[in-house]
């Protein structure tokens, strides 16, 4: 959180917290008011100041006041970086910028979205990155699959086959398992779209 954020709290500690005005998609660009942010520095001081409460609803502390988040999915949206090697430590990114350099779960949603758990927290993979991502799919012995064994894995995945596919990331061998896109938020303990209270 940044230090003018913090002091604008030690001031003003009280002020009522806003919904419903900002959101963030499934491929990680925030909306103010239904419009897509473009402005870097903003995008930046959102993203420096994006936290969860105690209840696991996110929001953005902007200075003494908190800008809850409706959530498309997930808290975070993971993206790969250019150039990395999708299974080397910090190969991903969270939208914030921040690099990923361990997994601790992998999942494949019903509608085939892979879903990745990092220190923070869980993220879906933007989808514009799936097909390079799946350089990093392999089988149990850390095997790549080619692409017919690679068809096969994710539809036996999506059957529920346990350890049909694995996700090779940072010298870890995580097994993809099948997590319906309903049960993500609970099973993670976020709230998607808070709500003021009463």
């Amino acid at each position: 959180m940044d230090e003018s954020v913090r002091r604008a709290l030690a001031r003003w500690p009280n002020v009522p917290a806003a919904y419903g005005w900002l959101a963030l998609d499934r491929r990680g660009t925030w909306h103010l008011e239904g419009r897509p942010l473009r402005h870097a520095r903003t995008i930046d001081f959102i993203g420096r100041n994006y936290q969860a409460d105690e209840n696991g609803a996110w929001h953005f502390q902007n200075g003494p006041q908190r800008a809850y988040v409706k959530l498309a999915y997930t808290p975070w949206v993971l993206h790969l970086r250019a150039g990395r090697a999708p299974v080397a430590a910090g190969a991903l990114a969270t939208h914030t910028q921040q690099p990923v350099m361990t997994l601790r779960s992998a999942w494949l949603d019903e509608e085939g979205s892979l879903l990745l758990e990092t220190a923070a927290g869980i993220g879906v993979l933007d989808d514009r990155d799936l097909a390079a991502m799946s350089g990093a799919l392999c089988d149990r012995a850390g095997r790549p699959l080619d692409d017919a064994a690679l068809a096969e894995g994710f539809a036996a995945a999506l059957e529920g086959a346990p350890h049909a596919l694995h996700l090779a990331y940072a010298d870890a061998l995580l097994p993809v398992a099948t997590l319906p896109a309903a049960e993500v938020a609970a099973r993670f303990g976020f709230i998607a779209d808070p709500q003021p209270p009463g």
